[in-house]
């Protein structure tokens, strides 16, 4: 047998063939490339290739098509061409069936199936190059009993079920781990916002002005998340491709996903300055800094200029639909600055625990402060983690999504990413002595002029309201007067601390 057989019922010699699978692989592997192939099925030896972007027909290499990829989905494109060539080659090196009635050998696109008998369903391994597969599933390929392959019910054409290759309730299950986490961080960080911009004591406060920037950099984070998670990443497991809204609405989609990349390395800018913030109190703890706009232009303007660069980058070489695909190298320059931002935020809680630890050699036969000061390292240890970022290191390598902890990773991934805001809202507002004590006088004010008499849970604070009572004045929403200066690194340290006792 010198020719060889598709899905389209197309014989070709080899040559021919393999001109025509490699334009069959590249539609079926990237169904919004930028290179057109006009075929007919009539004639397979009769391929025109335009790229819809530059207008170039010119395509007379392999080397030609992959300066339309990228470096990991030309490899792709290759493998499914060379899986098409060694099975035109088995095709031609099998002697024919004699038998009649059987379903006969072909490539479908993806895989190759020999001559197969009727009523026989044919499993295969998934091929390496399905966008999102993976190996440990199986393709489906029935051979009916009249002996011709089974036909898809709408195109009426051989068909090959894939279904088995995407883990279809694996990526639910990310989109319902990254929609439950988004939403507690938003649930967490809304009111903890209002409550610190409501104080006039809290308010003008530089620490709770930088955590009031973080904690908003968080609010945009998940917001973007939940738009990107169900219109975008949900719509496509559950819709066909073209009516998915990347595919109908692929402007947009970029604006979402450029937003959400904004949005993700404001965190970690924003982290980075309350790690420098807190660092530079230690250091300097009879001088408290005047101004703090710095931090403001390195928090929100910072991580603008590695997006737009990646931005421009893409959209010249990597413009793909929506963005949604790995660009290679061109990742790094999103991924660089995040990175350096938890590294030196891990510098600066070891100092901090070198300084804590200090004192504990400054009294070295005194147990009492020695317990304390071991305990003040132990509670920066935990509390400064979340706020620092440091717990991404847990998820900072990424397994194979074809090894057993593969779904997993993305979930637990998922979790720690998009809670992390709402675990920094309790334990920075909710927790936090100095802003229940706002919050409680607050309560007592309401319900004095309620003429009610104040709730227990009020009335067992009512001596440590009454020991400060220019605290009432100060977390009086209205007439608060002025803030207290902090003057001493330590303490604004223990004031943060005392979510964690």
């Amino acid at each position: 047998m010198d020719v060889c057989r598709d899905s389209y019922g197309v014989f070709a010699n080899l040559s021919v063939f393999n001109i025509w699978t490699c334009s069959l692989c590249y539609v079926y592997l990237f169904p919004n490339g930028p290179l057109r192939f006009n075929y007919n099925v009539s004639n397979p030896g009769l391929i025109k290739v335009e790229n819809i972007i530059s207008g170039n027909i010119h395509i007379e290499t392999t080397s030609d098509v992959c300066e339309s990829l990228g470096g990991y989905d030309c490899e792709r494109w290759r493998d499914c061409c060379q899986a098409a060539d060694t099975c035109c080659t088995r095709q031609r090196s099998i002697s024919p069936d004699s038998r009649l009635g059987h379903c006969p050998r072909t490539w479908d696109g993806w895989s190759c199936f020999d001559d197969t008998s009727p009523g026989k369903c044919v499993r295969l391994s998934c091929p390496s190059y399905v966008q999102y597969g993976s190996l440990k599933g199986h393709v489906e390929k029935e051979c009916t009993e009249n002996g011709s392959w089974a036909l898809h019910p709408e195109t009426g054409k051989e068909w090959t079920d894939y279904s088995k290759c995407v883990n279809i309730k694996g990526f639910k299950g990310v989109v319902y781990a990254s929609v439950g986490a988004s939403v507690f961080s938003l649930v967490f960080l809304l009111p903890a916002t209002l409550i610190l911009m409501a104080y006039r004591q809290l308010r003008s406060q530089q620490r709770i002005r930088l955590h009031v920037c973080l904690f908003m950099s968080f609010i945009l984070t998940g917001l973007l998340s939940l738009l990107w998670e169900l219109l975008v990443y949900n719509d496509r497991v559950e819709n066909p491709w073209k009516q998915t809204f990347m595919f109908r609405k692929e402007v947009s989609c970029k604006v979402i996903y450029i937003l959400l990349r904004y949005a993700t390395s404001a965190n970690f800018f924003w982290m980075f300055c309350e790690g420098f913030y807190l660092f530079r109190l230690l250091v300097h703890a009879f001088q408290v800094p005047r101004s703090i706009k710095q931090y403001f232009v390195i928090g929100w303007v910072g991580p603008a200029l590695p997006i737009a660069i990646y931005s421009t980058f893409r959209s010249i070489y990597a413009n793909d639909i929506c963005w949604v695909k790995n660009a290679g190298g061109f990742e790094w320059i999103v991924y660089t600055p995040n990175l350096l931002s938890i590294l030196v935020n891990l510098l600066f809680l070891l100092g901090i625990l070198r300084i804590l630890l200090s004192q504990l050699h400054q009294h070295p036969n005194e147990p009492s402060n020695y317990r304390q000061g071991f305990k003040r390292a132990l509670k920066a240890t935990f509390v400064l983690i979340p706020l620092f970022g440091l717990q991404l290191f847990l998820v900072i390598y990424r397994p194979s999504n074809d090894s057993a902890f593969g779904n997993m990773y993305e979930i637990v991934s998922k979790v720690i990413i998009d809670s992390q805001g709402g675990i920094i809202a309790l334990v920075f507002c909710y927790m936090n002595k100095e802003v229940l004590s706002c919050l409680k006088t607050s309560i007592h004010k309401l319900n004095t002029r309620r003429g009610k008499r104040v709730p227990s849970l009020i009335t067992n604070y009512t001596v440590v309201s009454q020991r400060n009572n220019d605290n009432e004045a100060k977390c009086d929403v209205t007439n608060g007067d002025r803030s207290p200066n902090v003057s001493i690194a330590l303490k604004s340290m223990r004031t943060n601390w005392n979510g964690a006792s």
